[in-house]
């Protein structure tokens, strides 16, 4: 327990990830110690190999890895380019960059664009690098910066890409399935990524990824050494609901837990709660007197919102009250906070983070008004009104 002023408070995980664990997904996940090849996990199998793809908006199979989403971003670059290939890779975080520093590793040629942190890449400089290079096989994209909270225009850089020749968009939906609409096919992305710990409520230690019919097409072209790595292997596996190597059974069948839960609530009204909390903890912020990170409101991530606080560190929250959230990471320690609110985290779990924030902003001699956040935060809630984006609405259908 943290010890406060006066009392002590419980651990509370709010963060940007791992998020909250509901009691109903870790009940499923004591509860499906299967024999990875026996037929009651192959029972649970069958019924994630339906739903999930429907959180992907995707006609295709979804695979399955026991690893981060570290993994399957790396399965993706392994699977679908040769060494040499020529890739364009958006850095505008910490995760941005992780991929293209992936890409290196299996000895691509990479075209960087590094965006300035709080900002989206902008469609016209991906349409010149392009034109630029038309050797380029592949453009990685986040869909969903963590790091700064940003939303990429992956919709309009997608089409880009199928315009050019043998190009394919590969994008990092990790903070974005379960969290925001990414409608893959509609989209054309041809490689979509994810992980258990954000919008899916896991514990971490699951990925995903799903590829178009191109991308699949290229794999058998693709001479990179992968054994582990290799989709070919999981996607035959997954068509006998199983996997090809040990499968972990547990996190599989609290995944079912979630998947159902994201039935029976509709995707749409998660993705529309996310949107609302998004507005709530901006208009909060703002009453606040702090200063959003990400001010273009086209570039917002329903994932999570930065705001800039200058020396206002998470730990100190963490270590007064309690609230394990998210700071800036790299060139932004110290210089943001994240309030998240992606997941099972509900108006009292963001509320929280913000007032959390407003208590500890004086001991870092910051004047913020915490009453005007909270009425600012709670009017957005109770509001009827759908903040979801205009671009989304009616997906899903």
């Amino acid at each position: 327990m943290a010890k406060g002023s006066s009392c002590f408070f419980k651990q509370r995980i709010v963060a940007t990830g791992p998020t909250p664990v509901p009691d109903f997904v870790l009940t499923a996940e004591m509860s499906s110690v299967f024999y990875h090849r026996g037929p009651a996990f192959a029972a649970i199998m069958e019924s994630v190999k339906k739903s999930l793809p429907k959180v992907f908006g995707t006609s295709g199979e979804v695979l399955m890895f026991a690893g981060t989403g570290t993994l399957a971003m790396e399965g993706a670059i392994a699977n679908f380019f040769n060494a040499g290939d020529a890739v364009i890779s958006v850095n505008a975080g910490k995760f941005g960059e992780r991929w293209g520093q992936q890409a290196k590793v299996y000895g691509l040629k990479v075209h960087e664009i590094k965006v300035e942190r709080g900002h989206a890449v902008k469609v016209d400089e991906v349409a010149r690098l392009l034109e630029q290079n038309p050797d380029v096989r592949g453009v990685l994209i986040h869909a969903s910066e963590t790091s700064t909270g940003v939303r990429h225009p992956v919709k309009e850089i997608a089409a880009l890409a199928k315009n050019a020749k043998d190009c394919l968009t590969l994008v990092d939906g990790v903070t974005a399935l379960g969290v925001f609409q990414v409608p893959m096919d509609d989209w054309g992305v041809d490689v979509l990524v994810g992980g258990s710990q954000k919008g899916f409520m896991l514990p971490p230690g699951l990925s995903f990824g799903a590829a178009s019919a191109r991308a699949w097409a290229r794999t058998e072209s693709v001479k990179s050494v992968r054994y582990y790595l290799d989709w070919r292997k999981e996607r035959k596996a997954l068509a006998e609901n199983s996997g090809a190597f040990t499968s972990p059974v547990t996190l599989i069948g609290g995944l079912k837990a979630a998947l159902d839960y994201f039935e029976a609530e509709g995707l749409y009204n998660v993705y529309a709660r996310n949107w609302k909390m998004t507005a709530a903890t901006r208009a909060a912020a703002k009453a606040m007197g702090f200063e959003l990170f990400v001010k273009d409101e086209s570039s917002v991530s329903s994932a999570c919102t930065a705001i800039l606080a200058e020396g206002l560190y998470a730990g100190e929250i963490r270590k007064r009250y309690g609230l394990t959230m998210s700071g800036g990471q790299d060139e932004l320690k110290g210089k943001i906070v994240r309030v998240g609110h992606m997941g099972y985290i509900d108006a009292w779990d963001v509320a929280n983070q913000l007032q959390a924030i407003a208590r500890v902003a004086p001991h870092f001699n910051k004047k913020v008004d915490g009453a005007a956040g909270m009425e600012a935060f709670w009017k957005v809630v109770e509001s009827a009104e759908d903040f979801t984006p205009a671009e989304f609405k009616g997906w899903p259908k």
